[in-house]
């Protein structure tokens, strides 16, 4: 795939390659815990590859539809769609006309949207296994990014850096949409109302479901692999980052919506930073393997 501008899942992967390890913010503890997160992500949703697009619901449409309408890319703009999974908004975007550089922790996942894009035929569509913690894109290089049920698997720390990350990729008057579980951990009546609504489902499913009940109270209390923050939080990580214009709105139950764009300029217009298309030693060989935050 060819992008008009300066990124590619060759390039992205190649950089992770060259700088894991590196460029994370934080202390040593911190860093060994994100490498743990990214390995146990890795384990997960590569398990969960092969039936994940078996696990399609009215709300997870509902939350598709609303960050596609939010997103409304123009023909051409470059993409990045951070936690791809198999492609529920990657292949939309790509098909109306967006360049898409769609990255998830899962390389089977990965190779499933390579797979299906190619038989739609979309070659504006390319797609790397990089940890969204380690991706690497250069300044001012996208129009948008997206993402869906993917960021809350990622360290509190990590999102914060992320969207700190995403505002200094975008070009001026490019756009960072957001949908995930967007809940604390019940302090507030809000967060008790959506917890006990989830429980009241999955315990209408029987032992499979009190195994879940159980299985995700280990997960989202100690915050081992669930790690939701409020709606507030993500518009304060936002509105901190230097995005203008953000806002936030509920989508259904726990799902919500967060956007932002990075202002434009308020004199003249720097020149954009010359893209550059990777050359073939950062080519030869990627294949793109690991990756992070998966749904």
């Amino acid at each position: 795939m060819t992008h008009r501008g300066s990124y590619s899942a060759a390039s992205a992967a190649g950089q992770d390659r060259a700088t894991a390890g590196q460029g994370q913010a934080g202390s040593g503890l911190g860093r060994l815990a994100t490498s743990s997160s990214i390995r146990r992500q890795r384990r997960v949703w590569s398990g969960r590859a092969a039936s994940w697009d078996q696990h399609g619901s009215a709300g997870l449409g509902r939350v598709t539809a609303a960050v596609l309408a939010a997103a409304s890319p123009s023909l051409r703009e470059q993409v990045v769609d951070l936690g791809c999974g198999t492609g529920q908004l990657s292949l939309p975007l790509a098909e109306s006309g967006a360049e898409v550089l769609a990255v998830d922790v899962s390389s089977a996942m990965v190779e499933q949207l390579r797979e299906e894009a190619r038989r739609r035929g979309l070659s504006y569509l390319d797609a790397a296994a990089v940890p969204i913690e380690r991706l690497r894109l250069p300044d001012r290089s996208v129009d948008l990014i997206v993402s869906s049920y993917a960021l809350h698997h990622l360290r509190d720390g990590d999102k914060a850096r992320l969207v700190a990350t995403a505002f200094r990729w975008l070009r001026p008057g490019g756009r960072l949409v957001i949908a995930d579980m967007m809940f604390g951990r019940g302090a507030a009546r809000s967060d008790r109302k959506i917890i006990a609504a989830k429980v009241r489902v999955l315990a209408g499913k029987g032992p499979g479901g009190w195994w879940r009940i159980a299985k995700n109270a280990v997960r989202y209390l100690l915050r081992l692999q669930e790690r939701p923050v409020t709606m507030a939080a993500w518009t304060a990580m936002l509105s901190r980052a230097g995005f203008d214009g953000v806002t936030g709105n509920s989508i259904a139950a726990e799902a919500g919506l967060v956007t932002g764009r990075r202002p434009l300029p308020s004199g003249p217009s720097p020149e954009p930073a010359a893209g550059r298309q990777p050359d073939r030693s950062e080519l030869a060989g990627t294949s793109a393997g690991g990756a992070a935050a998966g749904r």
